[in-house]
């Protein structure tokens, strides 16, 4: 049967990997570096070992690997425990300009497929590129959740080598939904579920531009829950439709899209550039919400002039935009969790710590005395004016004991794609993350399989390696 809808098309059109722009290729082991590693962060967490208990409960077919575990598990548990390890830390991904975190809903359904089959590296490299280039432009015209079980759909189908009509039904199951409220533009229902109970945290679904609106008061574990859940998602929609399960109506009909769709193809844009070039994909150099970037480089940037140290300062001053403070909501942070949403934390540590590393969001050095008195000193304001190009610009003022007054302003963080992180600090980032998890010969090998992995005949080796 020949494909009938866009996205099918698509994704079966590209089945030639070496087609795929080299700079493309690139980008994507990159982002497999950086998932991999932070996946290994997250497994030495406890929600990491929640996950674990619950995977290993569940049994079914142990192919697959939970990273940082030594475990393996079925392809449907692994997508869900590996996709919220890599989500866990706020310390994966994200593409500028949307909600959309890709890799923790995509490595983990082509680990999965790729070590249970045995899959080329090539091909597992392109399965990972389509299913990235369908989350960030499917995220334009669906609710985040949809897009990304979407996308994880399409990488697990691509590698299953499924035929244009297993492929449709995969996406049109991928795209289903039990609650009538999502294609109706109310609160998704993903986040309803998540929130029972507490309807004050409810932040709802913007019906003008046709874009969830996240809920600024949940941190912790429930926000890489989503993303594992999209993972499992289409790795099941996937399987299922291998089986030659049907859905029924088209895929058209199961796509909740909220888009308007009367002026424009809305899948014009696929590939036309992919969107892992244009915008680019921000790798984190810190651990916390990507929104406080900026200000954690001008407060070093001052620190490291002047040569200041926290008793130098008598207050700070932070502007960010309104949508950088509405990221960050929390004024005084009660966890480490929250920690990563509370920018004047998030200043405070920086400017009495250095860098803000894993440690500086845990329970206890969110209760520091130190940083606490610190932050008594700092005010913020959301004056900042965003730009397309400059999403979260920040300025920040020192005044020190002295009254002399230092400020800096930062445009653009180290991470994101106007500046990159380089491979040596790329693969210091994995070494970090994983120095406590794998043993060094297992670290060099995956970071050397990851980044010759279009070289690499059979991808089950170098996936299990990641499980420690």
């Amino acid at each position: 049967m020949p494909p009938t809808h866009p996205l099918t098309q698509f994704i079966l059109n590209h089945r030639a990997p070496d087609a795929l722009p080299p700079a493309v290729l690139a980008a994507a082991k990159d982002m497999l570096v950086n998932a991999a590693a932070v996946g290994l962060a997250g497994a030495a967490q406890d929600a990491g070992f929640a996950v674990t208990r619950f995977a290993q409960e569940m049994g079914g077919n142990g192919k697959c690997t939970l990273i940082g575990k030594g475990l393996r598990t079925s392809p449907v548990y692994a997508a869900l425990a590996n996709g919220l390890l890599i989500a866990l830390l706020d310390f994966d991904d994200s593409i500028p300009g949307r909600q959309c975190h890709p890799s923790a809903v995509l490595l983990p359904p082509v680990m999965a497929v790729g070590e249970m089959n045995g899959s080329p590296g090539r091909e597992v490299l392109a399965a990972f590129i389509l299913g990235g280039e369908l989350a960030a432009k499917l995220n334009d015209l669906l609710p985040q959740d949809a897009a990304n079980a979407l996308a994880a759909a399409a990488a697990a189908g691509y590698l299953l080598d499924l035929d244009a009509a297993q492929l449709e039904s995969a996406l049109a199951l991928a795209g289903l939904s039990p609650y009538p409220e999502l294609v109706a533009g109310q609160t998704p229902p993903l986040t309803l579920n998540l929130l029972k109970g507490h309807p004050e945290l409810v932040a709802g679904w913007d019906s003008a531009t046709g874009r969830e609106i996240p809920p600024p008061d949940l941190a912790g574990p429930a926000r890489a829950y989503r993303q594992g859940l999209a993972a499992m998602q289409g790795m099941t929609a996937a399987l299922l439709a291998r089986q030659d399960l049907a859905a029924t109506g088209g895929l058209d009909s199961t796509l909740p899209l909220s888009a308007d769709r009367s002026t424009a193809d809305p899948y014009a844009a696929l590939g036309q550039p992919y969107a892992l070039l244009n915008p680019g994909v921000g790798l984190k150099l810190y651990p916390c919400a990507t929104a406080a970037h900026t200000a954690i480089e001008a407060a070093l940037q001052l620190m490291q002039q002047y040569r200041l140290g926290a008793a130098d300062i008598a207050a700070v001053a932070v502007s960010v935009t309104p949508a950088a403070l509405a990221e960050l909501p929390w004024p005084t942070p009660a966890d480490g969790w929250q920690a990563r949403h509370c920018l004047s934390y998030i200043v405070a540590a920086t400017l009495t710590g250095g860098p803000p590393l894993l440690d500086t969001f845990s329970d206890a050095a969110a209760q520091d005395g130190a940083v606490r008195r610190l932050m008594d000193l700092i005010t913020i304001a959301a004056t900042e004016t965003p730009s397309p190009a400059i999403l979260y610009p920040c300025s920040l003022t020192i005044t020190r004991k002295d009254g002399r007054r230092l400020t800096h302003r930062v445009e653009f963080a180290r991470g994101q794609p106007e500046l990159p992180l380089s491979p040596e600090e790329l693969d210091a980032k994995f070494l970090y993350c994983s120095r406590y998890i794998l043993p060094p010969d297992h670290i060099e090998e995956a970071i050397t399989g990851l980044r010759d992995l279009e070289n690499i005949g059979n991808t089950t080796g170098l996936f299990s390696v990641l499980g420690g």
